[in-house]
């Protein structure tokens, strides 16, 4: 079965990291590796899905994160040893932030507490659950950042977690407290690299609604903002509006897994993700420029949505396809026009017509018809 998890990813320039073999080689697969990307991942780690082969470029471009992440990577690469050690160690890097906040994390743990713009983003989680008209109280909002991989044990404990579920290949006890004892000492001993943007530039939605996996099956519903996608707003002059606008994103793929859309979506895996990926779009963007919503300005939310997701937009035939840009800028103007059509202005239409409204538009959106 398909998890029920949609993520949002800062992809960019970390296709640059494959450029030797993982150290650790029963750890799990190298990013970009065919075992390292399912459809029934837990979750997409960015770095992974960055290194999908790309399709004809068509209509795909590059987004504001390709320059970022450009800039990160070079920074890693300007000291030869550290690239090495990023290279050698690039799936706990990426994956472990990801995998102890959904694994461990809990509402109200300080741990995992939000920090950057922990205070906008949670008045935005609170406006969330006050507009769309789902029964949103079992959600748990919270951060991942990189300073479980200054923890041995934390690390540990969450390589046995994925090994376990299968979300990382077979390791043995010995090989996890191996990697994990490598991995820790060497970032506690090198400044601030653990807190490097690229481990957590993602945000996503989980919810374990039908899942039978023991370990999984019990998870509370939750929506993980990464500290390093909200650094990167910061950076390109967004960081009033990108943080909103994808909690506002990811929000609205909780409310289709309480009305169920997720059932109802072609059977192809891509053109299934891109439906429900361009509606999250549309449902975003109408909250945000909603009068009752943030009622931000449409081309500020528009220019938040579309500098995420780059190769994926590009690889057609993957499960995690999200729509091209100019797909997605549609679905973004439909979500905003919608708003604007609001009679009273203050009026909030149901979730679920929003949602029927969007089906019958799709395949304008798509087409650009």
């Amino acid at each position: 079965m398909n998890r029920l998890i949609r993520w949002t990813a800062a992809f960019g320039a970390a296709v640059l990291l494959p450029l030797g073999p993982a150290a650790v080689a029963t750890a799990a697969p190298a990013a970009g590796t065919a075992s390292a990307r399912t459809a029934d991942r837990l979750v997409e780690v960015p770095a992974s899905a960055a290194l999908d082969p790309a399709v004809d470029p068509s209509e795909c471009g590059a987004t504001l994160f390709d320059a970022y992440f450009d800039e990160q990577i070079g920074a890693l690469a300007a000291d030869p040893a550290v690239f090495q050690f990023v290279i050698d160690h690039q799936d706990t890097l990426f994956s472990v932030p990801t995998y102890d906040a959904l694994f461990f994390g809990t509402a109200g743990d300080p741990t995992y507490a939000l920090e950057t713009h922990g205070t906008q983003v949670a008045h935005t989680f609170r406006d969330l659950r006050r507009f769309w008209d789902i029964d949103s109280s079992d959600i748990q909002l919270m951060e991942m950042n990189g300073e479980s991989l200054l923890d041995a044990d934390r690390i540990a404990r969450t390589l046995t977690a994925m090994v376990a579920t299968g979300e990382a290949a077979p390791m043995t006890e010995a090989e996890i407290q191996q990697e994990a004892t490598t991995v820790a000492t060497y970032l506690q001993s090198h400044g601030d690299l653990y807190d490097n943007p690229l481990w957590t530039a993602n945000a996503f939605a989980f919810s374990a609604e039908g899942e039978t996996d023991p370990l999984i099956k019990d998870l509370p519903d939750k929506l993980i903002m990464g500290k390093g996608i909200i650094e990167a707003y910061d950076s390109f002059g967004l960081g009033d509006v990108g943080p909103r606008v994808i909690m506002a994103h990811e929000f609205a793929h909780h409310v289709q897994y309480e009305l169920n859309a997720f059932d109802n979506g072609p059977s192809d895996p891509a053109a299934a993700t891109r439906r429900t990926e361009l509606m999250a779009d549309a449902m975003a963007t109408y909250f945000a420029t909603h009068k009752k919503g943030l009622s931000l300005n449409a081309k500020r939310v528009t220019d938040a949505l579309l500098s995420f997701y780059t190769v994926g937009d590009c690889v057609f035939d993957s499960p995690g396809h999200h729509g091209t840009p100019l797909q997605r800028q549609r679905a973004a103007d439909w979500g905003a026009d919608l708003a604007a059509a609001a009679r009273p202005r203050s009026y909030v239409l149901p979730a679920a017509d929003v949602i029927a409204l969007f089906e019958k538009a799709l395949p304008g959106i798509i087409s650009g018809s």
